[in-house]
């Protein structure tokens, strides 16, 4: 039988039924029965943002069934049409862009522990009379971060196995009138951890203080559900540190992107912010901010 791996909580989306739509890059001519792969890649942050609990859903494991109905080439006009469908808050990633159309999701009662690979893949285990369960609302346990009109950031501590953490920065941005959800890297978001995050600690630590937060809040909020939130042109700038110095690992050059960010204007820091987190092209933008601060 053929699988398909979504990374959580996209995953647990789908075999509940919430998510009938997928977006990918590419087509298959296969119609019929997938099995639903939860990828064992983490998104802590962004499970949170969503409203799941990351510690409570499964990884590395064959979680249930749905049928691909239909595939069919979406433009930008008709991604947004299917938004309600395909639940991704980021903006049109661009063409090649195919929705892949999904029903009647079946889960498993218990996962099946096994290691997805890219695209369609053959499942090499029986899954016949494998029990199979309705969907159902079994792990919303964490409720969304209610938008600040004056603080449209929210960052998330996530802790590490080795006692450490990592940060993960969203944006509330306004669409139809009403707040949405994004990540500021395209649909993904930009979580931040290791020696990258170590070399621009203070500028993280700099954004707590400009919306009333103290340094020992950051340590202590690791694993919570609170987020802090962060006003604008504060939420700006580091998430261009974050998106910029992600790749790196040179001190010097994590440490010039990290100052030039703040020696930036408004403007600047504005304009660089639309062109590093919306569309198509970002990352190519993100490199040539990295090219202008610090020489990549």
């Amino acid at each position: 039988m053929k699988a398909l791996s979504f990374r959580q909580p996209r995953a647990e989306q789908v075999v509940r039924g919430e998510k009938s739509v997928d977006i990918r890059t590419w087509q298959v001519a296969y119609r019929g029965t997938l099995v639903v792969h939860a990828s064992s890649q983490r998104r802590d942050g962004r499970c949170r943002l969503l409203g799941f609990d990351p510690d409570a859903l499964d990884y590395g494991a064959l979680i249930g069934t749905v049928d691909l109905v239909d595939i069919t080439p979406v433009d930008e006009e008709a991604y947004e049409a299917l938004r309600d469908h395909h639940l991704l808050d980021g903006p049109f990633p661009g063409e090649p862009c195919y929705a892949w159309h999904l029903a009647n999701p079946r889960r498993f009662e218990h996962p099946i522990p096994y290691r997805g690979r890219t695209r369609l893949f053959e499942v090499e285990v029986d899954l016949e009379g494998v029990p199979l369960s309705q969907p159902q609302a079994l792990y919303r346990a964490v409720p969304p971060p209610e938008p600040d009109p004056d603080r449209p950031f929210v960052l998330y501590t996530v802790p590490e196995p080795d006692g450490g953490y990592r940060v993960a920065l969203y944006q509330w941005l306004t669409r139809n009138g009403e707040r949405e959800r994004r990540a500021p890297g395209a649909m993904w978001g930009v979580e931040l951890g290791g020696d990258p995050l170590r070399a621009v600690a203070d500028h993280l630590l700099e954004a707590l203080r400009a919306n009333g937060y103290r340094a020992t809040d950051l340590a202590r909020a690791a694993g919570r559900d609170k987020p802090f939130y962060l006003d604008e042109p504060t939420g700006v700038r580091l998430a261009l540190i974050l998106l910029a110095v992600k790749p790196l690992s040179r001190y010097d050059r994590i440490e010039a992107i990290g100052e030039g960010v703040r020696a930036m204007g408004d403007e600047e820091a504005y304009y660089w912010f639309s062109k590093c987190s919306d569309g198509p092209h970002a990352q190519r933008a993100q490199r040539a901010l990295r090219v202008l601060l610090a020489g990549e």
